[in-house]
């Protein structure tokens, strides 16, 4: 096995644990601790697993902001290549300003959840908004999931 293959391999198996290690946090909030809180309304059970979960999260997400990059460049994806309007017209390029675009929206509705939203609904005695951003957080991470199964695919 070549050198860029085995390093190609590894940051792939960080990425995607990284990957697994978010959407399976966001799957278990949404099928194991929405559905107990609503059992035990007084339990306060998804702030406390929320605060429990977010440092592996931000790290899960850094990871993924870091390994998706050196992906790209191991693949032979360069600067040079991306500033060329001709690569983003192609098929990869075009679900790659898709993937990224996702990202950020995780990004940024993930911090906003977590600063602003988050310390609200503990004490608001409806945490609707945080309720409604988590779920778009949600959904867009599903999105960002699909974009990158088929960026390995090659579209």
């Amino acid at each position: 096995m070549a050198l860029r293959e085995a390093i190609f391999l590894a940051l792939l198996a960080i990425h995607l644990v990284a990957a697994a290690t978010w959407m399976g946090g966001l799957l278990f909030f949404i099928l194991a601790v929405v559905p107990a809180a609503r059992a035990a309304p007084g339990a306060d059970i998804p702030a406390l697993l929320g605060r429990a979960f977010r440092p592996t999260a931000w790290i899960a997400l850094a990871t993924l902001v870091l390994t998706g990059p050196l992906l790209l460049l191991v693949q032979g994806v360069d600067l040079h290549q991306l500033g060329r309007s001709a690569f983003w017209r192609s098929a990869f390029g075009v679900t790659l300003g898709i993937k990224l675009i996702l990202v950020l929206g995780v990004l940024g509705l993930t911090l906003w959840h977590d600063v602003v939203l988050g310390p609200r609904s503990q004490t608001a005695s409806d945490p609707g908004p945080s309720r409604y951003v988590g779920r778009a957080i949600g959904l867009l991470s599903l999105a960002v999931f699909l974009a990158g199964t088929a960026l390995a695919q090659g579209l």
